[in-house]
Order: structure tokens, then C-alpha cells, then sequence
């Protein structure tokens, strides 16, 4: 099954790490770790530490996707990234949508995880691929301030993918 201790490293490098930013027109405001004031009000940012990062992105994401049930270690990176990236309710519904688990409501129980372990590997990241870039190019066709994110966000998942 999948490992957390894995995942979290490849996560944290894509946010940036230790860097601390706040960038024009990034709707999450101050981050670190890729934890935004935003999304998390009660922490102070600027002081906030890896391990915090790490035991926020544990509780918040991994295990709300059920990540350590996944039998590919490269899915559940994938799916956990994603989560990261677009939100936990996004990136399930698009992994539902790509293994045609019913219901496709954006809760990542056992029967969605079952039929993700159930495809290969690469059918799997392929079809997880093409929909994340297909929901930015939405994003930014909605939103045309957000299009400067555009490339770094396919980047992202082309090297997720990887």
C-alpha cells in the first residue's frame, strides 16, 4: 500500500518548500509549504514549520483521499497531489470520473478506491493526466486572470505523472 513518508517529499518540493510568498492574483494569499493563509486563517504562515506542513497535508488531504489504501504508490502521489493542487473534493471526483466509480461525488470511500486499484497503473495516470489538464484549461477559459498559472499547473502534472 501506499506510504505518506514517500509522497509528502515530492509534495512539498512542488509547493515550494520553506519558501515563503505571496503572489499577485494567487486567490490562497500568503503561503509556505504550500499552506495558504487562505485556507488555513488560524496559522501564522510565515512561522509555520515542515513538520506542521506535513502533519496539515497528512490529515487534511492524505488520509481525506485515502491515500495509504492505494495500491500504486504513483497513484496515490497522483491523487494526493492533486488534492494538494485543485482540493480534496476536486481531485476525487476527477479520479471517480476517471475509473467510473459510482457515485462520483467527490468522497473518496472504498468503493472508488477499489475501482482505482483496480485499473492499471498507466490507464489509470493517463486518464488522471488528461482530466487535470482539462479542468485548468476550464479554469482559465472561466478566469482568464489565472491563465498566467496556466503552464506551471500542466508542468506540475506532467511531472506528477512521471
Amino acid at each position: 500500500m501506499a506510504n505518506f513518508d514517500v509522497a509528502i517529499g515530492k509534495t512539498l518540493a512542488r509547493e515550494g518548500g520553506a519558501k515563503y510568498t505571496e503572489i499577485k492574483g494567487d486567490a490562497g494569499g500568503a503561503t509556505k509549504f504550500g499552506i495558504s493563509q487562505r485556507a488555513y486563517p488560524q496559522e501564522d504562515i510565515r512561522r509555520l514549520t515542515e513538520q506542521r506542513a506535513r502533519e496539515i497535508y497528512k490529515r487534511d488531504f492524505w488520509d481525506v483521499v485515502q491515500g495509504s489504501e492505494f495500491a500504486s504508490q504513483l497513484v496515490a502521489e497522483n491523487i494526493f497531489d492533486t488534492a494538494v493542487n485543485m482540493g480534496v473534493r476536486t481531485a476525487s471526483k476527477l479520479a471517480q470520473l476517471c475509473a467510473e466509480a459510482t457515485p462520483v461525488d467527490g468522497v473518496m470511500g472504498s468503493a472508488s478506491v477499489a475501482a482505482i486499484n483496480a485499473m492499471s497503473e498507466s490507464q489509470f495516470l493517463a486518464a488522471y493526466t488528461i482530466s487535470k489538464i482539462a479542468r485548468y484549461a476550464h479554469i482559465c477559459n472561466h478566469d482568464k486572470t489565472q491563465t498566467k498559472f496556466l503552464l506551471g499547473w500542466i508542468n506540475r502534472t506532467l511531472g506528477a505523472s512521471a
